[in-house]
């Protein structure tokens, strides 16, 4: 699996690169509005919890790859949990009729952020545990990326409210580089994998899908935050819709 994982790290250097990560390291811009896409992210923190609990989590087993999986995903699905905090703190947590609510979730601004249960689902429900591990790795790698590049506006703001900003800041950071899939001792249980080519290809399929995922959902981020301000983060987010008439 060793060949797998450098095509991983390959990729998640070219996906670092994005504009996005560039408009993160701007410390010229309002914290707030470089973190104003946190709305946007509620579906994809959401989904993941579920996809470690319903989908990648298979217990009990006797497969030590499956078990590798399972410890993952109980470090992982209460990270939710935080960005709701730090979406409080960020004073962005107003007070909506359950409609709009509704109409924020589900609308074109959320359209890649809330499409990633059912893409990665796809690929690992019932999977070899190689997959899940694959579809993991995919979303650990973007995450170290995407965790270190909203750092700085998190401390930033943590200066202005002398409040710590756990989802977003250098908390979330350090768990997400100290899992237990990243010490010494299963970085190289996982290289010694051996794959079988069926496995192999399904693999490489899942790694270019994954990616492109992870890169347009930082392409919803930029756009949201060049088109909606911190100060008045669902203003622009639902037209309104002609009412249905009986006929």
């Amino acid at each position: 699996m060793k060949s797998i994982l450098e095509l991983i790290e390959q990729k998640n250097q070219e996906y670092a690169q994005f504009p996005f990560f560039e408009y993160m390291k701007d410390e010229t811009i309002d914290p707030r509005q470089r973190l104003a896409f946190a709305p946007v992210i509620a579906p994809l923190a959401m989904e993941f919890s579920e996809l470690c609990k319903r989908v990648l989590r298979d217990e009990p087993t006797t497969n030590y790859i499956q078990e590798m999986v399972n410890v993952h995903t109980h470090e992982e699905h209460f990270h939710w949990q935080w960005l709701l905090e730090d979406m409080e703190k960020m004073g962005i947590d107003y007070p909506m009729r359950f409609s709009d609510a509704v109409r924020f979730i589900w609308s074109d601004h959320t359209k890649v952020s809330r499409s990633m249960f059912p893409l990665f689902e796809r690929y690992t429900r019932g999977a070899d545990p190689i997959i899940k591990l694959v579809a993991i790795e995919v979303s650990e790698v973007t995450a170290n990326v995407f965790f270190r590049s909203t750092m700085s506006a998190a401390l930033q703001l943590q200066e202005i409210t002398q409040t710590e900003f756990r989802y977003f800041g250098t908390r979330h950071n350090h768990i997400e580089n100290t899992h237990t899939l990243h010490t010494p001792a299963s970085v190289k249980i996982m290289e010694e994998i051996e794959v079988s080519d069926e496995v192999r290809q399904q693999a490489l399929e899942l790694i270019d899908v994954g990616f492109e995922y992870f890169a347009d959902l930082v392409n919803e981020f930029l756009v949201y935050i060049k088109t909606n301000s911190y100060q008045e983060p669902f203003t622009k987010v639902y037209q309104p819709e002609r009412s249905l008439i009986a006929v």
